[in-house]
Parts: structure tokens; sequence; C-alpha cells
């Protein structure tokens, strides 16, 4: 009858040493290396070590391209096996941030008017127009500078076109329901308000239409591509303060300059007009400037639907 191992020998008088050791297997045992608890560990298979060669293989190419591990919001990092590369371009927590912004942009807006529940047409106007101007500077350049910030998952036109579309649907949606009250909060037409909302759609549809455009081109070049979308917000305000701006400025009923500019469309179109008998009054010439807003964004999609196009070679 054979003798049970004895574990009461100790290599270096902290661990027991097996019966596997001794004997004709000694100088194998003695060629492994010992892990951390000072426990032999048993070797590796081909197939492990294929493993391990691939996941190598793929730190290196990782490490290579200068990336880093995703996190999400909260600084986690994916679950084991998986990434947050889907979840690129998606308008979560953008859709999050930017009911934040209009939250506060609203209640910062209406409670400087006065006492809070006032109902007051005459104070909220003023409020009512500078919740306006903030919506549209989100849209003109807060949205274009978040995204030319970010690393898009792919430069392909389809999917920068949708991910662009669904911010489109995040930023006019919440707005729409802060205009369209203004019927009765500040007491304009209803003609204006469908003014103010019209205009605020086009000019998000062309903002859009160059956001996408410079997102598939844009490169390293992002910094030039902001300065457009700040041109296109300026631009036009600030000819109006030149020499010729007076000379050529429309009559008290219309403005054309302040059209010119996603900013300062909203406080042309919701200008007091006493004259007209109204609060506010919308005049033809507002309609053709967002009809002209609007057929340069049409254009602009149809930039990038030819994109799409003739584009058979997008890098991934």
């Amino acid at each position: 009858m054979s003798e049970p191992p004895d574990d009461t020998l100790r290599d270096d008088g902290d661990e027991p040493v097996d019966s596997l050791h001794t004997g004709q297997e000694a100088g194998r045992a003695d060629d492994l290396v010992k892990d951390e608890t000072g426990e032999t560990p048993a070797p590796l298979s081909a197939q492990d070590v294929v493993s391990m060669d691939v996941i190598l293989e793929k730190l290196e190419a990782s490490a290579g391209r200068g990336s880093s591990p995703d996190l999400d919001l909260f600084g986690r990092p994916a679950p084991k096996g998986h990434d947050w590369s889907h979840r690129r371009g998606e308008p979560r927590i953008f859709a999050f941030f930017w009911t934040l912004y209009l939250l506060f942009a609203t209640v910062t807006a209406f409670w400087s008017v006065g006492s809070p529940g006032s109902h007051d047409p005459l104070a909220l106007r003023p409020a009512a127009r500078a919740v306006l101007a903030t919506i549209t500077v989100g849209i003109a350049l807060l949205w274009p500078m978040t995204r030319l910030s970010q690393e898009v998952p792919t430069r392909r036109v389809r999917h920068v076109s949708r991910m662009v579309g669904q911010d489109l649907i995040v930023l006019l949606v919440p707005a729409q329901a802060i205009i369209w009250p203004q019927i009765a909060m500040a007491a304009w037409p209803m003609s204006v308000v469908a003014a103010l909302a019209c205009a605020l759609t086009v000019w998000g549809v062309l903002v859009g239409a160059l956001l996408t455009i410079a997102l598939v081109y844009s490169g390293e070049r992002r910094g030039w591509w902001m300065l457009v979308f700040v041109a296109i917000a300026g631009f036009g305000p600030l000819l109006a303060l030149g020499p010729g701006g007076v000379a050529m400025r429309g009559d008290d009923s219309f403005d054309w300059w302040w059209m010119t500019s996603p900013i300062t469309t909203g406080f042309e179109i919701a200008r007091d007009r006493p004259w007209t008998g109204a609060s506010a009054a919308v005049a033809e010439g507002h309609w053709w400037s967002i009809g002209v807003v609007g057929v340069f964004g049409i254009l602009a999609w149809g930039f990038v639907a030819g994109m799409g196009l003739f584009r058979r070679a997008d890098p991934a």
C-alpha cells in the first residue's frame, strides 16, 4: 500500500510541497514559474497561446492608434467583451443636456421679468425673445461646436446623416414646445408664432446639412468649419452695423439684415410693431426670407445626398 503524500514538507517554510514535485518530475517542476501564491501554475495549452497572441495583437493595434478605453458618462468602462462604439453618435446624452439647457434658459429668462407667476404679456415678451435667441444660439453654434469636438464612429454619409437627423429631432421638438405657448404667454398672433417656428426649423435644417458635410470632410480642419458656423450666425448683423447697413435696411415693417442670421431672426419677427394694431406682425418679406433659407437648406441636403451617391469608398 502506497503512503499518502506528505504535505508537512515545505519548500521555503511557507507552503507545503506536493508529492508530484518529487521523483522523476522534479526537474520539470523546477522549470515552471510560480505565481504570487507560490503554487505552480498549469502549463498553457496551444489554444490558450493562440488566444493570448490575438489579444496582444489587438492591444498593440489599439495602442498604435493612440486610442483609449471607452468610458461612459460616469467614467466606467464597458462590460467585458463589449465597447461603447455603438453609442457614438446617438443623441442620448446630447438630448439630456439640451433639455437642461432649455430649462435653464427658460427659467432664467422668465424669472428676470419680475415676480414669479406674472402673466402680463408686456413683461413676458422680452423674456420670450431672449429664450428664442438662446435656442438659436444652441442650434447655430453650440450644436456644431459639440459635434465637431467629438469623434464620430464613421464618416460614411448615410451614418452621419442619420446621426444629424436624430440630433435635429432632439433639438427642434422641445424648441417647438417652447415657441407655440407664446400665443398665450406673450399674446403674439398665430402668424407670428408660426413664422418663428418655421424660421427655427429651416435654420436648423440648413445648419444640420452643413454639419453633415463638415463631419464627413472636415478631418483635421474642424476649427475652420466652426468659423463657418460663426460667420453664418453673425455675418449679417455685423454688416448691418456698418456704414451701408442703414441705407440697405428695409422699412420699419421688415429688416432683412436681421433675417440673415438665425440668432436675430426671432428678434425681427417678434419685434413690437404698435402701428399695426397688434403686438407683433409678420410682413411678406419675413416669409420670403424664411423660404430662401429653406431653399438653401434643401439644396444643402441635396448635396449631402449626392455625396452619398458618388462617395463610394467612404472611410469607416
